[in-house]
C-alpha cells in the first residue's frame, strides 16, 4: 500500500507538471520554428513582380503583383505554422493568374519578421495585414488561410464582415479548443487555451462567401473539422480532397478545382 500511494502522488504531481507545462508552452507548441530555410521570393518571376511589403512602416511579409494588366482586387494569404511567407508563392501563383494582386503575411517571430512568436502577435499582425492593405489599395480584398492561417483569417473577419469580399478556408479547425481536446484528451484543454480560437463563431455574422477546403486524409486535424465549419455556416461551400494530407492538400488541387473555389468566391 505505501508503494501504491506514492506511486499514485508522483502521477499526480507529474500531471501537475504537465499541466503547467502545456498552459505556459503552449505559444511554442502551436507556434514551432520555421522549418524552411529558404530565400525570399522578391523579383520577376514568370508573370508577377514580388517585393517586400511593409504594413504601418514594418516588414509584414511580401506582394505579388501580376504584370500584365491592372489587379482586379487583393488576395491576403495566412500561412500555417513551422512555415513562412517565404514558402507560399506557390499558393500567390493560383490567384496572380486570375489577374489578382496577392499579400504574403507574414507573422513576428516567424520568416525574416522580427517579434515574439505568439498566437496574439500573429493575430495582431494578421488583422493589422488587412487593414494595411485597405489603406494601400482599392478593390475587392478576399482572405486565404492554411491551417493555422485558416483559423487566423477567421478571426479577422470579426468585426471586418463588410470589408472581406470571400474567404477561402483551407484544412482548417472549426475551433482549436476541439481539436486540442481531441489530441490532449487527458487534459482540460479547453479551460486551458488562452483563446479557443473559435472559427464558427468568428464568422457567425459574416455574409459573404466562405469555402472550406478539408483534407479527407489529414491527420494533424482530422476532415471532420473543416466538416464542422462547413456546416455551421450557411451557404458555405466545402471542397474535400479525397487523398490528400494535411502537408500534401496542394498538390492535390487541380486547375479545375482551383477554377470551382474562384467560382465560389464569385465576381472579382
Amino acid at each position: 500500500m505505501p508503494l501504491l500511494a506514492f506511486c499514485i502522488r508522483l502521477a499526480l504531481v507529474a500531471y501537475v507538471i504537465a499541466l503547467i507545462a502545456l498552459y505556459f508552452m503552449q505559444d511554442r507548441m502551436l507556434l514551432p520554428a520555421t522549418l524552411y530555410d529558404t530565400e525570399p521570393p522578391t523579383g520577376h518571376h514568370a508573370g508577377c513582380d514580388v517585393e517586400p511589403w511593409h504594413a504601418n512602416g514594418q516588414y509584414a511579409g511580401y506582394v505579388a503583383t501580376p504584370v500584365a494588366g491592372k489587379p482586379r482586387g487583393t488576395f491576403i494569404v495566412y500561412h500555417g505554422n513551422a512555415e513562412s511567407a517565404e514558402n507560399k508563392l506557390p499558393l500567390a501563383e493560383v490567384f496572380l493568374r486570375a489577374g489578382y494582386r496577392v499579400v504574403l503575411v507574414e507573422y513576428p517571430g516567424h520568416g525574416k519578421r522580427e517579434g515574439s512568436r505568439t498566437m496574439k502577435a500573429a493575430l495582431n499582425a494578421s488583422r493589422d495585414a488587412l487593414a494595411a492593405a485597405r489603406e494601400q489599395w482599392n478593390g475587392r480584398v478576399y482572405l486565404v488561410g492554411e491551417s493555422l492561417g485558416a483559423g487566423m483569417a477567421a478571426q479577422v473577419i470579426r468585426g471586418n464582415e463588410s470589408t472581406v469580399a470571400g474567404v477561402v478556408l483551407i484544412t482548417p479547425w472549426d475551433t482549436l479548443a476541439s481539436v486540442a481536446a481531441q489530441r490532449l484528451w487527458i487534459f482540460p484543454v479547453r479551460w486551458m487555451l488562452h483563446d479557443p480560437f473559435d472559427s464558427i463563431a468568428a464568422l457567425t455574422h459574416y455574409a459573404s462567401p466562405v469555402v472550406v477546403i478539408g483534407a479527407q486524409q489529414d491527420t494533424l486535424i482530422p476532415v471532420a473539422h473543416a466538416r464542422a465549419l462547413a456546416s455551421a455556416h450557411p451557404g458555405a461551400h466545402l471542397m474535400l480532397l479525397t487523398d490528400a494530407n494535411h502537408d500534401d492538400w496542394f498538390d492535390a488541387m487541380t486547375g479545375e478545382r482551383w477554377q470551382q473555389v474562384l467560382a465560389w468566391l464569385g465576381p472579382g
